[in-house]
């Protein structure tokens, strides 16, 4: 009896145990317990931007720190290839001026017939002198352009008279009318002790009046950039074309119809490299003089001035050459022209690296005197172009 009842209690209970794992059983696929649920979704969600942020911030200090090394290795290298470039400049320079000493000694003379030996052949040594096209100087790697002009190719600013002037501003600039008329006039207002202006220059008082005020020195110019201070001198006029700055379409123009009617050879030189302050003498130097300072001699002929520079590009004229008689109106050019070079040397030197686009130039005014016996003196030095 009592296992019967037993039994009975125990088939009664089975259900209830049974129902209760089913209960658990279905409380675990519940949203609370279920792995798949939107909360532990979001909980991973926000784990995965947490990351992704981190990898971003990672990436930028990253790709900052390879830019910043670059950059630096880039300033370096730029600074490097600089002070190289700056360096094979001033040997550039130092070289020009022994070559010219050399030349102007009387040693070199001596010198002059002996020849060289190079890889068993007989070399003639070549001779430095002013020329239109520049040497070439290298050290190792590096490299440098040197160009050579006479002082006594120019015309001194300083002691050039009104008609000189004139002809000066409209056969080397290619200007004329008010604009030739205000660059003379201005010029010599600078130059003459008075504060008077003439009819088309410039005293103190439109000096003064500029937004950045300043006098004119009232004396003789001291560097030829003092040109740059006087009214009606621009860039373009004083560097001339495609040197500095944009030539002006009015400018330009003129300029075009001048170099088709004269044949101009080359481009159109400025003020710059047409006059000087330091030679004294009222001649130029036939053989350094350019092509547009020759063009304003009296007498002077685009087929005389061309005949010059290919004549003194195969050798240096002298006196007594007989050449000159190939050249025309030779006599009437010939008071207004020497054959002597003058103790001015304008020496212009570009440094730079090979396979560097980085540049040093320098530029000196340098006086050699005829059998200076090694001595030298530098009278201007600037770098920059």
């Amino acid at each position: 009896m009592k296992n019967d009842k037993a039994q009975m209690s125990k088939r009664i209970q089975e259900p209830e145990v049974r129902i209760q794992k089913e209960n658990k059983f279905f409380h675990l696929l519940s949203p609370e317990f279920c792995i798949l649920s939107p909360q532990n979704v979001s909980q991973r969600g926000i784990a995965l931007i947490m990351v992704l942020f981190v990898l971003v911030f990672l990436s930028v200090i990253v790709m900052e720190f390879c830019f910043t090394v670059r950059m630096e290795a880039t300033v370096t290298r730029n600074f490097k290839e600089g002070e190289e470039a700056y360096f094979c400049a001033q040997a550039g320079l130092n070289k020009a001026i022994i070559e010219l000493m050399k030349a102007k000694s009387a040693v070199k003379k001596a010198e002059a017939s002996k020849a060289t030996l190079v890889e068993g052949e007989e070399v003639q040594e070549e001779e430095w002198r002013p020329r239109d096209t520049p040497y070439q100087f290298s050290l190792g790697d590096r490299e440098c352009e040197i160009l050579i002009s006479d002082e006594g190719g120019k015309i001194n600013i300083n002691t050039a008279d009104d008609s000189l002037l004139r002809k000066l501003i409209e056969e080397g600039c290619g200007l004329e009318g008010s604009e030739r008329d205000t660059i003379v006039d201005s010029i010599l207002d600078w130059r003459d002790p008075d504060h008077d202006h003439r009819l088309n220059g410039a005293e103190d008082d439109y000096y003064k009046s500029l937004s950045e005020p300043y006098e004119a020195r009232d004396g003789n110019f001291v560097v030829t950039e003092e040109l740059l201070l006087v009214k009606g001198v621009t860039e373009e006029v004083f560097y001339g074309t495609g040197k500095k700055g944009k030539t002006s379409t009015q400018s330009e123009v003129k300029r075009e119809k001048e170099a088709e009617k004269k044949l101009r050879i080359g481009p159109v030189k400025g003020l710059s490299e047409l006059v000087t302050v330091y030679s004294d003498s009222k001649q130029i130097n036939i053989n350094s003089a350019p092509y547009d300072l020759l063009m304003i001699l009296p007498g002077m002929t685009s087929e005389t001035a061309t005949k010059i520079i290919e004549l003194r590009a195969e050798k240096e004229l002298v006196s007594g050459d007989a050449r000159l008689s190939d050249i025309p109106n030779y006599a009437q050019i010939a008071p207004y022209i020497t054959f002597a070079s003058s103790p001015f040397y304008n020496i212009t030197v570009t440094g730079k690296v090979k396979d560097s686009p980085l540049k040093k130039v320098l530029k000196a005014v340098v006086r050699i005197d005829k059998g200076g016996k090694g001595k030298y003196e530098v009278v201007y030095f600037r770098e920059g172009n």
